[in-house]
């Protein structure tokens, strides 16, 4: 646990921050999937889960049947708390849609736009260090909002093939009718580029590990993806009014998550200390052993003078969650540009967004909040465009055409102004 006060010492961990990157060997290893995926389609598929998972699989039994998904059996509480979280999660995405427009255009003629789903969408669903049933949710319900007719998710195993129970159970209730297992990264590969088992998607979606990140950093293209996403992050905005022990439960509960990142930016170094000490005291209990996992080097404390420069301090962090706990939440909102998601208020923790509030939790990581949005319903619609000029319209805006159509050397762009002139002769 660092707290910095100075601005070189800030500047430097912006620094970091923004410099990091994949690793060359992380890039060589997915590169080399990638292709292997290519050729093998498959059996490489197969042969990576039994190298890194220990299970072995045919290609027959990358898709989990009917049957398995039908018999998923979890206890009552999480089936019920998977129904409630996906009313929630669908009642947002369903404002989240946009209706199609029209306007008449300045010069006469219409435009405006029309939205349409992707055919196929393929969702990833992390099953290693721990099961993200509500992942399931999070991806699936948007692009059914959005009106996907073909969705599959894929997710690891364990080394007798099975797949989490909760994971099958929400997929039971989403209706989910593909489910593939195996290993991640090389799942991913095969939904990007099709296999005879897999056929392709067009948008790839779902949080994951650094190497299915880079594996949809390198794919992109081949099909679209919702976002590049890393390690989870979270910062809180604190002041004198906020109770330590409460940004201490808060900012712990995402500084769990394997290789994470947090901040408390707090306005006086009482606080910060304060909100330290409070850390090290949660190390009992249930929570024993919380402390040494969170890995406390990725856990900072920036001391600012006031709230402006909090969320100043913030916005160059653009963290992934931005929880804001102040006597004014809501003017400190007015001054942030850049989160992935924002939390208001003592009485909302990061983990009531990740587990069931309704937004979608995965969101843009190492910065990328800076110019990215979470997934949402629109990583599964193509916007299009719609013109249509009458006579006046073109009339209106041949002039136009034809002085772009010389300057750019296009003579044939033209033309399509001319020509329709000469008829009217």
């Amino acid at each position: 646990m660092k707290i910095i006060e100075s601005r070189e010492a800030l500047e430097e961990l912006l620094r970091e921050r923004k410099g990091a990157k994949p690793s060359s060997k992380l890039k060589e290893i997915v590169s080399s999937i990638i292709k292997s995926v290519m050729k093998e389609g498959d059996a490489a598929v197969c042969e990576y889960t039994k190298e890194f998972d220990k299970c072995s699989l045919s290609p027959s039994k990358l898709k989990v049947s009917k049957r398995e998904i039908d018999n998923a059996a979890c206890s009552k509480e999480l089936e019920n708390a998977i129904k409630n979280a996906a009313v929630a999660i669908r009642a947002f995405h369903e404002k989240q849609l946009r209706s199609p427009w029209r306007d008449k255009g300045p010069y006469g003629g219409e435009f405006g736009e029309v939205y349409r789903p992707v055919e196929r969408a393929g969702v990833y669903v992390p099953a290693g260090t721990a099961p993200l049933v509500s992942s399931v949710l999070m991806s699936v319900i948007p692009a059914q909002v959005a009106g996907v007719k073909s969705i599959c998710v894929a997710t690891p195993c364990d080394s007798e093939g099975k797949v989490n129970p909760g994971i099958l159970a929400a997929c039971k209730l989403l209706n989910v009718k593909e489910l593939y297992r195996g290993h991640g990264p090389s799942l991913v590969a095969a939904m990007c580029l099709g296999t005879r088992a897999i056929p392709k998607v067009d948008v790839i979606a779902g949080p994951g590990s650094a190497a299915v990140t880079e594996m949809k950093r390198q794919l992109f293209g081949a099909v679209n993806v919702d976002l590049i996403a890393g390690p989870s992050e979270s910062l809180i905005i604190a002041d004198e009014s906020a109770d330590p022990r409460i940004v201490a439960a808060d900012i712990m509960s995402q500084a769990e998550h394997h290789g994470s990142k947090t901040y408390v930016v707090a306005t006086s170094r009482k606080l910060a200390e304060a909100v330290f000490a409070e850390v090290r005291s949660l190390n009992k209990g249930e929570l024993a052993g919380a402390v040494e996992k969170a890995g406390l080097d990725n856990m900072h404390a920036v001391v600012v003078k006031d709230l402006k420069e909090a969320a100043a301090v913030s916005n160059a962090i653009a963290p992934e969650h931005l929880q804001i706990i102040t006597e004014n939440d809501e003017k400190v909102l007015s001054l942030i540009r850049n989160a992935g998601a924002v939390f208001l208020g003592k009485w909302t923790p990061v983990p009531i967004g990740d587990f069931a509030f309704g937004p979608s939790h995965v969101l843009p990581t190492g910065a990328a909040a800076a110019f990215m949005s979470g997934l949402s319903t629109a990583t599964f619609l193509k916007r299009m465009s719609v013109m249509k000029a009458d006579e006046e319209g073109f009339a209106n805006m041949s002039k136009t055409m034809e002085t772009f159509a010389r300057c750019e050397k296009l003579p044939a762009h033209g033309f399509t102004s001319t020509v329709r002139k000469e008829k009217k002769k």
